[in-house]
């Protein structure tokens, strides 16, 4: 087994994200740089996939532990995330009432909104508060919860390496 480290949650998702935007990085320049005039060589594009191969292999690995641990905690992620999905719904509702001149003709129209928009705010606002909830129960449990992660990981990301002890 590789040398491993143990650490909380919040520090495992700061590896993934790291991760993920280095996979993006490398995606950038395969796509930019696999066609290029001749002579004009910036970057051996298939080394670079190579690289990108490896690490979306890895990053699996990291979600794969990361989703074990949050095993206790699924259903207040899949609560927070519905609670986002009404509120950027909500935030989409027209709540047009009243007359209303639009178009190039100026054309009147009378609206009739069953949600006004204070209703839109109110119901916005006591649902973004169920969300402060869920996060601060999400922060508390990957404060305290840890995982394994490869010390190599950590090191080629930029996480400072943990004690010699936490592995």
């Amino acid at each position: 087994m590789s040398d491993t480290v143990v650490v909380p949650i919040c520090r495992a998702l700061k590896l993934k994200n790291r991760m993920a935007q280095h996979l993006r990085e490398l995606d950038e320049l395969i796509v930019s740089y696999n066609s290029l005039p001749v002579g004009q060589v910036e970057y051996d594009v298939r080394q670079l996939l190579r690289q990108r191969l490896e690490l979306a292999m890895r990053l699996v690995a990291v979600k794969t532990t990361i989703s074990q641990a949050n095993q206790p905690i699924q259903k207040t992620i899949f609560e927070m995330a519905e609670c986002k999905s009404l509120v950027a719904m909500l935030k989409r509702v027209s709540t047009k009432h009243g007359p209303v001149v639009e178009g190039y003709q100026s054309v009147r129209l009378d609206y009739s909104a069953q949600l006004r928009k204070a209703d839109v705010d109110r119901e916005v606002r006591k649902v973004e508060k169920e969300i402060d909830r869920l996060q601060d129960e999400l922060d508390r449990f990957n404060y305290q919860t840890s995982v394994a992660i490869e010390r190599k990981l950590l090191e080629d990301f930029g996480a400072e390496s943990a004690p010699d002890g936490n592995r």
